[in-house]
Parts: structure tokens; sequence; C-alpha cells
């Protein structure tokens, strides 16, 4: 049986990172580490995490941009208090532009 690699399920190829973010729910701030960007969502490690299913405000430096990239998300999965996945929401034109300027570099 082929080993499911989640790349099926994809919407969106995902980008290799290193990029500091800041997620955040009502008043919690958690610092995290982006490893994986695509235009739907990305996955973080992070030292705490959200439940799943919360809804969060995520915030991070694009390089290349002088705005930091800002956005809803909702956490779609949650792996031992170490990561997280969360899936953008709604994101604003300017955001979007931001996320394919990177991605497309």
């Amino acid at each position: 049986m082929k080993e499911d690699t989640g790349a099926e399920r994809r919407n969106f190829a995902r980008e290799r990172t290193h990029i500091s973010v800041e997620i955040r729910k009502d008043m919690k701030k958690v610092p995290g580490t982006i490893e994986y960007l695509s235009f739907g969502g990305a996955f973080v490690s992070a030292p705490r995490t959200f439940l799943r299913d919360s809804l969060v405000q995520i915030k991070f430096d694009v390089p290349g941009e002088l705005q930091s990239f800002q956005g809803s998300a909702k956490v779609i999965w949650v792996k031992k208090d170490k990561a997280m996945g969360v899936q953008f929401l709604d994101l604003p034109t300017s955001e979007r532009v931001k996320l394919e300027k990177f991605l497309n570099r």
C-alpha cells in the first residue's frame, strides 16, 4: 500500500521555509516558525498550540515585502502540542499578492 504523504489531499504546492510567525487568539500570542507555506495555509512549529478548529490571526514578515502578512486562519490539525497546520481564511487581495510574489519567486 502506498504511503499517504498528504500531497494528494492538498490543493496547493508547499514551499519549505523558515519564517518567524506570531499566531494570536483573543489575548494569547504564540510565536512560532513557518516550516511550510502555500497559498492555502501553513505548517507552523511552535512551543504551544491552539486547539483544532480555533480561529486565529496570523502575522509574519514576507521576505522582500515592506508590510507584514496579516490574515485570519483556522487551525486544521495539531501535532503533539509542538506543531499545527493552519488554513488561511478570506485573505484580502493585498495579502494574497504578498504570498504570490513570495511563492512564485
